[in-house]
């Protein structure tokens, strides 16, 4: 008799068999994500930028100079003193002239050529030695009643017109006098206080030329009217 042979297929996992694991996804290699240079790079500029502006801001400071100031109003032809200066530190401006700390001393004395305001950086032309009056001029004073002059007041270096009036409180000679004299053009110098009577007094500087009227003027009533530039 011949031998039998089977045959079988391959054979299959049964169900008692050890599992087969298939690969989680979650356990599977990661892949690993780009740098973004492009941030660093830009932090990079900003700091940079930063450093650069704080630099020239200290270099800015560092070419600041000591300068002279006004620490009180000055008007025109006021003597500038002591008290009305001080010092501040100011960038130098090619277009703008100064006087420096170092000349202070020099500017004592000297005589404002127009009115200033306190904070002011003065500059030489701003001041002069030539007091006032000048060479060849006069300083009068007139006494003016309300009503004759601007209700705001008068401020140094304001140029006026001063006209007398006839019927004047002087003596015959000055009404008369007074009451001949044409108007002519002064500077104000200052103003004094009222008077019982309202009446001021305002120092005007005038020309030679107009000597003779400011002087017959100031012996009687006088109306002064406040000329604009250009007049």
């Amino acid at each position: 008799m011949g031998t039998a042979v089977s045959f079988s297929g391959p054979r299959q996992a049964s169900g008692g068999s050890a599992d087969v694991e298939l690969p989680n996804d979650g356990d599977g290699p990661r892949v690993p994500r780009r740098r973004r240079w492009w941030l660093l790079g830009v932090a990079v500029v900003l700091a940079a930028v930063v450093a650069f502006g704080n630099y020239a801001l200290i270099e800015g400071q560092d070419a600041r100079i000591d300068v002279v100031v006004l620490t009180r109003d000055v008007g025109w032809g006021q003597r500038i003193s002591d008290g009305d200066l001080g010092v501040a530190k100011a960038v130098p401006d090619q277009g703008v002239s100064s006087i420096p700390a170092r000349d202070r001393a020099g500017v004592v004395g000297q005589v404002a050529r127009s009115s200033l305001p306190a904070g002011t950086v003065l500059a030489p032309g701003q001041v002069s030695a030539q007091p006032v009056p000048g060479p060849g001029e006069r300083l009068v004073g007139l006494a003016v009643k309300p009503g004759h002059l601007p209700a705001r007041g008068l401020s140094p270096g304001d140029l006026v017109q001063v006209s007398a009036l006839a019927g004047g409180t002087g003596t015959d000679a000055g009404q008369a006098s007074a009451s001949t004299a044409g108007p002519f053009r002064a500077r104000v110098v200052g103003t004094g206080p009222p008077d019982s009577t309202g009446a001021v007094t305002v120092d005007v500087v005038v020309g030679a030329d107009s000597a003779q009227a400011a002087t017959s003027a100031a012996a009687g009533q006088v109306v002064v009217v406040q000329l604009g530039p250009g007049a």
